[in-house]
């Protein structure tokens, strides 16, 4: 059965214009963090007002943030980015209540002028029991360092790291069990802080996409998590690190193998040289590579 959230991500009508601006499809947090959501917009909307809204419909959205207004609330703010073509929305302390669906949006302006936006939806849950960044960002060519928490009931397990949109049927790239030859890809276990790293060397565009931080069980079903990788050109402006206040978010702990992503993708370049994969189930919270180096176990 195909799930209900990829339906509605394939059926959905889009506004006119609706191309123009583009964000992940699903994102999901845990209760109590911060989420960074990235909003992508063209060019010709580089000078107009950007803002954040709630709702079912986007006819009746409740708008919770603009940039042309004083940021005041505590629980969302919104800082554009013209240079990047990208304005980030943080919301903070979130609550189960949260999860729903949520626009990216650009103020059109003008009679009979209808805004430009991008659904997404966010689900906020308890703690899992493996996690990790939601997203990382790196530049063609450089190396990046991924931390995949873990609960104290999987130190003695097997760690390891695999690609793929589909859970059931990722390609496993590295083992904590087998001897790490300095290559590609490395995975380095750290049982006594209850984290194991994962690096991946000499990116390129190509490398783009989904990965799994994951753990084996005997006898039962994998635990696993994902995040996607976004490669960019050398040339690109990373984003900085004061706007991606977030650098890690618990994402969904996949704990059976029914409990998969559909594999429909679609990939964007964007101007400023993102190679962004899009799943309709893709979660997202930013850091760059030098962010990495020195983020912190999620409390």
């Amino acid at each position: 059965m195909v799930p209900l959230l990829f339906l509605l991500h394939v059926f959905f009508i889009r506004l006119p214009g609706g191309d123009s601006v583009w964000t992940f499809g699903y994102l999901t947090a845990q209760t109590g963090e911060s989420l960074t959501i990235p909003c992508f917009y063209d060019q010709k909307y580089k000078d107009h007002v950007k803002y954040w809204c709630t709702g079912q419909l986007w006819s009746s959205c409740t708008i919770m943030a603009r940039t042309d207004s004083p940021q005041s609330s505590s629980k969302v703010s919104i800082t554009d980015n013209p240079a990047q073509l990208v304005f980030h929305v943080i919301m903070r302390n979130l609550k189960i209540s949260d999860t729903g669906i949520y626009w990216c949006a650009v103020e059109i302006g003008g009679i009979g002028k209808i805004d430009d936006s991008q659904d997404l939806k966010i689900e906020v849950k308890d703690a899992q029991s493996v996690r990790t960044v939601s997203w990382v960002s790196a530049k063609r060519g450089g190396s990046v360092t991924i931390p995949c928490y873990y609960d104290q009931k999987y130190k003695h397990h097997v760690k390891y790291w695999c690609t793929g949109s589909k859970w059931n049927s990722c390609s496993t790239l590295a083992r904590s069990d087998s001897n790490q030859p300095v290559g590609k890809v490395s995975i380095s276990d750290d049982p006594t802080h209850l984290v194991f790293n994962v690096t991946m060397r000499n990116l390129q565009e190509k490398d783009s996409d989904t990965y799994w931080c994951a753990v084996e069980i005997h006898g039962a079903a994998d635990d696993g998590v994902y995040l996607q990788l976004i490669v960019m050109e050398a040339t690109a402006v990373s984003p900085k690190q004061g706007e991606l206040t977030t650098a890690l978010q618990q994402t969904e702990s996949f704990t059976s193998s029914t409990q998969q992503r559909d594999g429909f993708t679609s990939t964007t370049k964007h101007p400023t040289g993102w190679a962004v994969t899009m799943y309709p189930s893709g979660a997202l919270t930013s850091t760059t590579n030098e962010n990495l180096n020195t983020t912190q176990s999620p409390r």
